[in-house]
């Protein structure tokens, strides 16, 4: 008994003790770039992971008006996270029309042995969000193709005149210059697909936000299928950002960054009868970019909530502090199930997990700790314990 003591006790303490998050560096180039910022996973092909995000070279603040960002790619092993490899696609200047400016908050999906990439290269309102495929067999760019919504570009000027033809709106612009001074759209960052359509949400920003549940059969051509309406809890008409993520039977998981106060909320969403129920506001939610993942088949909601900063400017000021939450089976309710702090600043997170059950958390932060020499944002990517 004396002999088997001490191996008793050293398996009671690996089987008692806590996993932690393990931090593995940087999918970006902290040596040549300044901002590296809204990075999205984008699938998986060949033994390769891979992922798309902004790159700037002058300044270390993410915000749309800078005209030196370029489009990278970064692709690792799936069996050796270290093997990281990143190059340029796409960079500022090239384009289908005069007004192509920089490529931003880009997002994609992988389709068979080809990337199909979507972003919103420009800043005004003539700007036009444009999908380009990347075949990542030959690691070449296909032509670009003008997206549409309801047969229009989609432009910000024709966004938020859609909406506003749709619920008698009128969404002013920033100032008396008229739609030209308009600025930003938001596409999903994520692309979700069910049965035989792909699903996104739209959004574009002048004096006010709008927000729409589009639907495609080929990432070109959508069409509106649905407004939210959540004067029932929240007083917020300044919806932005939002995530659709389907659960089961025309059932989605629906959440959306409030542009206010109120913060972050939370629903269901019928694709079958267009209607919301369930909606609730997330305790403690900032207005931040909310975001779903997939983990051991369960579904989970991300978003920043209030806590202490020690960084701020655009893009970052009190996002240092995030929440997770599992969805229960039927999507009803949602449960808080742990807190990730990092002073730095976390936020515009995307997920992936490997078959052997390894779950991986990737964000944009000003990550001093990445590269505690200079002030340069990062991509971080971490093993995250849950």
């Amino acid at each position: 008994m004396k002999r088997l003591f001490p191996v008793l006790l050293v398996v009671f303490f690996i089987s008692c003790s806590t996993p932690q998050d393990k931090l593995l560096g940087s999918l970006s180039d902290p040596n040549t770039e300044l901002m590296a910022h809204c990075f999205r996973y984008v699938g998986e092909y060949d033994g390769w992971r891979y992922g798309v995000y902004n790159a700037g070279y002058n300044s270390t603040v993410e915000h749309p008006k800078n005209l030196d960002i370029d489009l990278k790619l970064c692709r690792w092993k799936t069996d050796d996270i270290e093997h990281r490899e990143i190059s340029q696609i796409w960079c500022t200047g090239k384009g289908i029309s005069d007004y192509f400016r920089p490529p931003y908050d880009p997002t994609g999906i992988i389709e068979g042995s080809v990337l199909h990439l979507l972003f919103c290269p420009g800043v005004d309102g003539r700007s036009t969000y444009v999908h380009v495929p990347y075949y990542l067999d030959t690691q070449e760019l296909g032509s670009e193709e003008v997206m549409t919504l309801d047969g229009e570009a989609i432009t910000v000027v024709n966004v938020i005149n859609n909406y506003s033809s749709r619920t008698g709106i009128e969404i002013p612009w920033f100032t008396d210059g008229g739609p030209d001074t308009a600025f930003g759209i938001g596409m999903n960052v994520e692309i979700a697909r069910y049965k035989e359509y792909y699903y996104s949400v739209i959004s574009a920003l002048a004096s006010g936000y709008t927000e729409m549940i589009v639907r495609s059969r080929d990432l070109i051509h959508w069409e509106t299928v649905s407004i939210p309406d959540f004067s029932s809890v929240c007083s917020a008409d300044t919806f932005w950002e939002g995530v659709v993520r389907p659960l089961h039977d025309n059932v989605f998981a629906f959440t959306a960054r409030l542009q206010s106060e109120d913060g972050v909320l939370y629903g269901l969403w019928n694709s079958e009868t267009g209607c919301f129920s369930d909606l609730q506001l997330i305790e403690g939610g900032i207005t931040a970019r909310p975001e779903f993942f997939e983990y051991k088949g369960r579904t989970y909601l991300y978003c920043n909530v209030y806590g202490p900063s020690s960084v701020e400017g655009y893009g970052s000021v009190y996002r240092s502090t995030s929440a997770i939450y599992k969805l229960s089976r039927d999507g009803r309710s949602i449960k808080r199930i742990r807190s990730k702090f990092i002073p730095e600043g976390i936020h515009y997170p995307t997920f992936y997990s490997e078959p052997d059950g390894s779950l991986y958390i990737i964000y944009s932060t000003d990550s001093r700790q990445l590269n505690p020499n200079e002030g340069r944002s990062n991509i971080a990517i971490e093993r995250l314990a849950l």
